[in-house]
């Protein structure tokens, strides 16, 4: 049993078995015949702490887990997938316009820049505002927590 979602990719998510030493299958066991219980698990190596009973309501719960502890937050984190793709044309069609007509280029991009500023502000004061920590901030934008602190922490107000 896996489970995914289309807005988190490289993220498979299912209900390990439990060996009886208490270790996880290893996912190179196509079959597994003598188990204890299930832990939820992920193929991009998370694994929840907690175990289940090897029952068809223990392989649910893991399900349930996976989606709690591990899915919601990178869901949360995660771009929608068509801003994403409408951002990459953007970058390819400006990356074109640069090479042909620079000046027009310059102008969008300064443009561009105003107001990516401004949204760069309102996102980390929401972010912060619902309880994201500079850590987290800085995961997001792929800074380190005290580049996010410092560069924000005067513009907003947490």
């Amino acid at each position: 049993m896996t489970f995914m979602s289309p807005d988190i990719p490289g993220h498979e998510g299912f209900a390990a078995p439990v060996l009886p030493n208490g270790e996880p299958a290893s996912s190179s066991s196509a079959f597994v015949k003598e188990f204890v219980g299930y832990q939820a698990a992920c193929s991009c190596g998370w694994a929840d702490q907690r175990r289940f009973p090897p029952t068809r309501e223990g392989a649910k719960e893991t399900e349930y887990r996976w989606w709690s502890r591990h899915a919601a937050p990178l869901i949360a984190a995660a771009p929608p997938s068509e801003l994403v793709v409408k951002s990459n044309l953007l970058y390819e069609r400006i990356a074109r316009l640069a090479a042909e007509r620079p000046l027009a280029a310059l102008t969008l991009l300064s443009q561009v820049e105003g107001w990516q500023r401004v949204l760069l502000d309102q996102a980390v004061a929401g972010a912060r505002e619902s309880g994201a920590s500079w850590a987290q901030v800085g995961e997001a934008m792929g800074i380190s927590k005290q580049s996010a602190h410092e560069r924000f922490r005067t513009r907003v107000n947490m």
